[in-house]
């Protein structure tokens, strides 16, 4: 049961991570904030592999360790870039179902890649239970998304953003159970987190995102700091619960979907964003789809 308590912590880390950024994106330039929490994330990372002796064994990691966590820490970032550019044009009542549909693309990589721990060994139950819940997610997701804020040029982008974050992010989580293959969680957090704070800051750099520094506000700094510890928090559960054996990966990252929850009551109550009947249908949809494959896995 370990690794559902990680998950679930994990769970609530990513939902405090949304909503601390979208507080703290006010006056801050999407592509620099993304920059910036990566940073916090690092120390977070770094302080955690120094705490239990993990950052000494670096010299032993495969080429395949390598190559997976840096694939991992790529699209990570460009996930996080598609992701805060849609909050940025967005409310997150209508970016956060569209970035949790990727455990759907996910879910259907880890049956690829780990076949027998995600279907218990070929077992047609388990595959039912899957492709159910996946249908649920999905079913939910789309009706979550009102057609009548689509329109516009500025609704399309949000549209498309927050679909190539939810496809980035399908990809981090097959890349970073591949690349934790016979190493510390942590240590492999900090290798991902430092792709991507390399990656975030080239397009920082090449789009000069920095210009807005000066006017932003110090309110602003402390959410998006706040945010950044939450995401360091949320990727070392996580990453806990992944690496541990006989651990359905699929389980896992669904747990994780149930962030949304918290960031759709907090999107509701704090910044008073609307939900229309459908999107409640929506979002019970894509919880039961969530909890379906939770409870099998128990």
């Amino acid at each position: 049961m370990e690794w559902l308590i990680l998950a679930l912590m994990g769970a609530i880390a990513t939902s405090l991570t949304t909503i601390f950024a979208k507080i703290g994106l006010k006056t801050v330039n999407s592509d620099f904030a993304t920059f910036f929490r990566t940073g916090i994330v690092i120390v977070c990372a770094l302080v955690m592999s120094f705490i239990t002796g993990s950052i000494y064994s670096i010299d032993r990691l495969s080429s395949s360790n390598w190559l997976y966590l840096l694939l991992s820490g790529v699209c990570t970032g460009c996930s996080w870039l598609c992701y805060f550019k849609a909050l940025k044009l967005g409310s997150i009542n209508k970016v956060a179902p569209i970035d949790k549909s990727s455990f759907v693309l996910t879910s259907i990589l880890f049956v690829i890649f780990f076949f027998d721990d995600t279907t218990n060994n070929g077992d047609p139950l388990t595959i039912c239970m899957l492709i159910l819940s996946m249908a649920l997610m999905l079913g939910g997701t789309i009706l979550m998304i009102d057609s009548k804020n689509l329109g516009g040029t500025t609704s399309a982008k949000w549209l498309i953003y927050a679909i190539l974050s939810a496809v980035f992010a399908s990809l981090v989580s097959l890349f970073c159970k591949l690349g934790l293959t016979g190493i510390s969680s942590d240590l492999g957090t900090l290798i991902r987190t430092v792709v991507v704070f390399i990656f975030a800051g080239a397009i920082v750099l090449v789009k000069r995102s920095y210009t807005t520094v000066k006017t932003t506000r110090a309110k602003d700094w402390i959410f998006l700091t706040m945010s950044g510890l939450a995401t360091g928090a949320a990727w070392l559960c996580e990453y806990y619960a992944l690496n541990m054996n006989s651990v359905n990966p699929v389980a896992v990252t669904s747990i994780g979907k149930l962030s949304i929850l918290l960031t759709m009551a907090f999107s509701c109550i704090v910044l008073k964003e609307k939900f229309s009947r459908r999107s409640v249908l929506g979002l019970t949809t894509l919880t039961a789809g969530i909890v379906l494959i939770i409870v099998f896995s128990l």
